[in-house]
């Protein structure tokens, strides 16, 4: 499916924010009645499995190898809807080497968080985006070490003996975020994306959490993909799309805004790590 006709979606200001993202012209295509009731039959059911009756795979489930596994034992389908929370990015680059193997072509619907933003996405060489999606990463991804350590820390610089026992893996809370970020990056070099697929969207939520009065674990923030980004960065794998959520305050994004705090235009955090976080009055 081509791109068909001109959309000029102009991102407003949310959260007190004055600034809105810069004006884009973006190409989306009218939904398509058959997309649409495999979808919605897709995301009312879940697990790993062919829809019963068509040659299409719905894979509605977390990113884990108790779940990815199970597309081993399915046949080759003409196409797969792929819905997910996310899950671990280490194992979500084996699932992205199954659909590697696979290789048919993919739609992107309802939630594709974390580990599925992060690393199915991109790994994927046909992709259609459907108006039902919501796409966003998991945590400032890209934060070096001096800035991850003040922020978790009031402010204050690392030790020497600090630095040392991150480098040496001693610090086993950084080695977490080091290594998701290293996987991160390794993952996108393999799959001939660039590396600001995931940078762009750690500095502007980097931005975002600077400028906001209550910080809260770098991993509890939450930035959304618009359409303009992944345009960019995944160029002809991307088949179509159909106008999904861009923003937080879209009328698109119906899925978490009940649930989440807006710190910005696309980023968020989850209303819970919020109150954790005594960010509440």
């Amino acid at each position: 499916m081509t791109f068909s006709r001109s959309f000029i979606f102009v991102l407003s200001s949310i959260a007190g924010l004055c600034c809105p993202l810069a004006e884009a012209d973006i190409n989306f295509v009218p939904s398509d009645p058959e997309t649409d009731v495999l979808v919605d039959r897709c995301l009312g059911t879940e697990g790993v499995m062919l829809l019963e009756g068509t040659d299409v795979i719905c894979y509605n489930a977390p990113i884990f190898p108790e779940q990815f596994l199970k597309l081993n034992d399915i046949p080759p389908a003409r196409q797969i809807i792929i819905t997910s929370p996310g899950g671990n990015v280490a194992t979500a680059r084996v699932m992205s080497t199954i659909l590697d193997r696979r290789d048919e072509p993919a739609i992107i619907a309802g939630q594709c968080m974390s580990a599925c933003a992060m690393v199915l996405l991109p790994g994927l060489n046909q992709v259609y985006i459907h108006h039902t999606a919501h796409i966003a990463v998991h945590g400032i991804t890209m934060m070096d070490y001096t800035t991850w350590w003040g922020w978790l820390k009031g402010g204050a610089k690392p030790s020497t003996m600090d630095r040392m026992q991150a480098q040496f893996g001693s610090d086993f809370q950084f080695s977490l975020h080091s290594g998701g970020r290293s996987h991160m990056t390794r993952h996108l070099i393999g799959q001939d994306v660039d590396e600001a697929y995931i940078q762009t969207i750690s500095d502007r939520m980097l931005g975002d959490a600077k400028a906001y009065d209550c910080r809260v674990d770098p991993k509890n923030y939450w930035g959304m993909l618009d359409a303009q980004h992944l345009q960019s960065y995944l160029g002809d794998r991307i088949t179509g799309m159909e106008a999904f959520a861009q923003s937080w305050d879209d009328p698109n994004n119906r899925i978490y805004t009940s649930v989440t705090v807006p710190i910005g235009a696309q980023t968020y955090i989850f209303a819970d790590d919020y109150a954790d976080a005594i960010c509440t009055e």
